[in-house]
């Protein structure tokens, strides 16, 4: 081996020797507000999460359990409110109050049960639904967060089919009255929502359920005031028939029987009184809808599953300065809707006699009902 090469192969082997062998994976601390709050204009109390990010020496799940690693201390905030915004003026402000709930789980990677969030509630007159609702988090010594919102105007809905108190056809009888066909065309109709972009439908099941000691069902031992919700899905406004001033629906009831024999127990122990009678008629069934605006639709479609061969999710926030989401949402109901009508019991036989529910003990509190409970 010539000189030179020598040389050149001591100075390599000096160098490797002289490089550092830790290597620091954690970048420069910095620390980020996130925000997460949902304005909606028929609740009586509106709710927001505000927390930061952090990053430690050392095991960083460690760091999670502590509280004040995510939560700020209120003190920080030199302002911490929600501005009515009209016309690009500020009208009116609604300081946010500090709250500590114990409803978190303990199972996760972050501590509990112990939560802060913050609050302020509905004034009486309500929210304006023509306004923008502004986050302002104005901090001592760290960059100031906003976040700006529109409000899905709920007090607009108007239900044309079905209305409150009408009856709703999940189910038709042939074949002397006993023989059960599904309704695959259960229609919902409806008038826009302005502002809403996505629409979430479920159907509430109102019973009770009465649990005896004996297969007589003569000796009581609890009773409850219950429902099941089943999901009708999920759609985006573009999606839905518009028909003379009306938007459409129409979803298949089969999977609703199905999913009541899927999720409560067939006990001979136990009888489920359907709904209540009002005289004249049992009320059970409600048809529920959940409206989000353009920021929260944004949001549930960035974090949707992955089904693409590029599994990378991109990152979306509507706030200014820091993470997370400030949107709107609200919900609309039409309800007491009748078991049967004037001249179809095919609900009730469905769930008396349906092969998807008769083991599940249902009956009608209706005391002239063929299948009353009395």
């Amino acid at each position: 081996m010539k000189s030179g090469q020598i040389l050149l192969l001591a100075f390599g082997v000096a160098m490797l020797q002289a490089c550092e062998t830790e290597v620091d994976l954690n970048a420069p601390y910095k620390s980020t507000t996130v925000v997460f709050g949902l304005i909606d204009p028929a609740a009586d109390t509106q709710w927001v999460k505000v927390n930061k990010t952090f990053l430690g020496e050392g095991n960083n799940l460690e760091y999670a359990m502590i509280r004040d690693s995510s939560e700020y201390n209120f003190s920080e905030f030199k302002r911490l409110v929600v501005e009515k915004v009209e016309n690009g003026s500020v009208v009116e402000e609604y300081p946010l109050l500090e709250k500590e709930i114990s409803n978190k789980s303990v199972n996760g990677v972050f501590y509990g049960p112990e939560q802060t969030v913050y609050f302020f509630k509905t004034p009486a007159g309500g929210l304006n639904e023509d306004a923008q609702y502004r986050l302002v988090c104005d901090f001592h010594n760290r960059q100031d967060v906003t976040a700006t919102t529109n409000l899905v105007k709920s007090g607009s809905a108007l239900f044309q089919i079905p209305q409150q108190g009408s009856s709703l056809t999940l189910a038709q009888t042939t074949g002397g009255g006993l023989s059960v066909n599904y309704n695959d065309n259960v229609t919902v109709k409806w008038t826009p929502v302005e502002n809403a972009e996505l629409y979430d439908f479920a159907l509430r099941f109102y019973y009770t359920e009465k649990r005896y000691s004996d297969l007589g069902h003569t000796n009581l031992v609890s009773e409850l005031e219950t429902f099941t919700d089943w999901t009708i899905g999920q759609f985006k406004s573009e999606n839905l028939v518009s028909q003379a001033g009306f938007l459409t629906l129409q979803f298949n009831a089969e999977p609703f029987f199905a999913y009541l024999k899927n999720t409560l127990d067939a006990d001979p122990l136990v009888v489920r009184q359907i709904g209540y009678f009002d005289g004249t008629r049992t009320r059970c069934f409600e048809i529920r809808m959940a409206l989000a605006n353009e920021e929260l639709r944004t949001y549930f479609e960035v974090n949707s599953p992955v089904t693409g061969v590029i599994q990378e999710r991109p990152t979306y926030t509507n706030v200014v300065g820091g993470l997370g989401l400030f949107a709107s949402r609200s919900r609309a109901q039409v309800g007491e809707l009748s078991l049967v009508s004037s001249n179809q019991n095919g609900n009730l036989i469905a769930l008396v006699l349906g092969e998807y529910t008769q083991q599940l003990g249902f009956c009608d509190p209706n005391p002239v009902s063929p299948y009353s409970c009395d």
